[in-house]
């Protein structure tokens, strides 16, 4: 028998957006541009065409091949080349988008590394330690590679942080394969962003003494990360830049214990790696890892909430606040103190949201969040990869907690199969 051919990476259109809208902004677009003597597209409405493409970002669906960032690169390029056959439509939009990936999947696979610095001080004598995540090879060490070292003259020259480095502190060395350095960027940061989550998280404990105005994060990146092809430097035609660094909140966390925590680190991103529930959690582990970096306690409050509804409410599901804290606290005794914590943070959470009033007196309500979002993510990470879905994850939590209305619910089920099998519910 001969195997047909595998079918080819497509571009298609998006749910997000629909037939009506987007034929209107292709119209919007056709009608602010014109086409120069030599093809090329210009306008003069300020910002419109920066928009209408911004929104039709959500108009198509690229194949998981394409990253996030070559994704929205292309939707821009791929709109104005569509534009510029004379006719924006469906059809030229397409195949416009379909030209830019078929040229990035025909792009050879090269190597790509990246070093940063990492908030923690590390052991003598000096070690090192390898993790893995989705093909992105991640070291934490006391050295670079030789190739990796960068003079002092080219850091100084670096801008937007005035902090060039963090000297004493450990580093963050990432590797990967990737079609050109957009790709690769996305692969590293996505998985050095999931491999901080998870460490910080692992390592969190209860903070007691409150920590309104510094991160709870023990694990924070450094000012500046540097992208290498191969063993070149791509400074200075590309600089990554850390918006969320503070030195004066860098503080000296152990590498010993960093080293210690290894192994589970290791087993939690190897778990996640193949997890039938790996979307939800990787969402909530970012998410908590936004709350533990913030030095603002309404911005950890909201971010730790943001984890909760991820672990209790499945895909685009719309679920209620009660029913979110119902899910939450299936487990909780007693469940009615539980839900009364969760309801109170839910109240700061929304007074926040929807009338800008800021709360501060609730850290130790924030820290209750953060320790049942813990326990919870990290009991579906290490022992919930039996779970079909999220959504059968989620049609546990929403039985009943009484044993006697357990044991009802089950004899109903098995009473339907009967009715099902035999159109009798006895077993007799």
């Amino acid at each position: 028998m001969v195997s047909g051919s595998p079918k080819k990476p497509k571009v298609t259109f998006s749910s997000l957006i629909d037939s009506g809208l987007r034929h209107r902004l292709f119209g919007e677009i056709q009608t602010v541009t014109e086409l120069d003597a030599e093809g090329k597209v210009s306008w003069n409405t300020g910002e419109d065409v920066d928009q209408y493409i911004s929104v039709l970002r959500d108009a198509f669906k690229f194949p998981p091949e394409i990253s996030r960032h070559e994704a929205a690169s292309d939707v821009w390029r791929g709109i104005l080349d569509a534009r510029k056959t004379g006719k924006l439509t469906d059809g030229s939009a397409l195949e416009a988008l379909q030209k830019l990936t078929d040229k990035r999947l025909a792009e050879k696979l090269r190597t790509f590394s990246m070093w940063s610095r990492l908030s923690y001080r590390p052991p003598i004598p000096a070690r090192e330690v390898r993790f893995s995540y989705d093909d992105v090879t991640i070291r934490l060490a006391s050295e670079l590679p030789r190739y990796m070292e960068l003079s002092s003259d080219v850091l100084r020259g670096l801008q937007p942080i005035r902090t060039k480095d963090m000297p004493r502190y450990g580093y963050l060395t990432a590797s990967t394969s990737a079609r050109n350095r957009t790709h690769a960027a996305d692969k590293i940061f996505a998985a050095t962003e999931l491999f901080q989550s998870v460490y910080n998280l692992a390592l969190k404990p209860w903070n007691i003494l409150g920590s309104e105005q510094k991160p709870e994060a023990i694990l924070m990146m450094g000012p500046y990360h540097f992208l290498f092809r191969g063993r070149k430097s791509l400074l200075p035609e590309t600089s990554w830049f850390n918006q969320n660094f503070r030195e004066e909140y860098w503080g000296s966390a152990s590498g010993d214990n960093i080293f210690k925590s290894a192994k589970v680190v290791r087993k939690a991103l190897a778990k996640l790696q193949t997890h039938p529930l790996r979307e939800p959690l990787s969402a909530a582990l970012l998410m908590m890892n936004d709350g533990m970096e913030a030095a603002d306690m309404t911005r950890r409050t909201l971010r730790y909430w943001t984890a909760l509804e991820r672990l209790f409410q499945a895909n685009d599901e719309r679920a209620s606040y009660d029913k979110i804290i119902d899910r939450a606290t299936y487990l909780e005794e007693p469940a009615d103190l539980a839900k009364a914590k969760l309801r109170r943070l839910l109240r700061i959470r929304n007074r926040y949201v929807h009338m800008g009033a800021s709360e501060n007196e609730h850290h130790q309500l924030t820290q209750y969040l953060s320790a049942m979002v813990r326990s919870h993510l990290f009991y579906i990470l290490m022992n919930g990869d039996d779970f079909a879905d999220h959504r059968e994850f989620i049609e546990m939590t929403d039985l009943p907690s009484n044993s006697d209305a357990l044991q009802r619910r089950r004899r109903a089920i098995d009473r339907r199969e009967r009715m099902i099998e035999k159109r009798r519910h006895r077993p007799d």
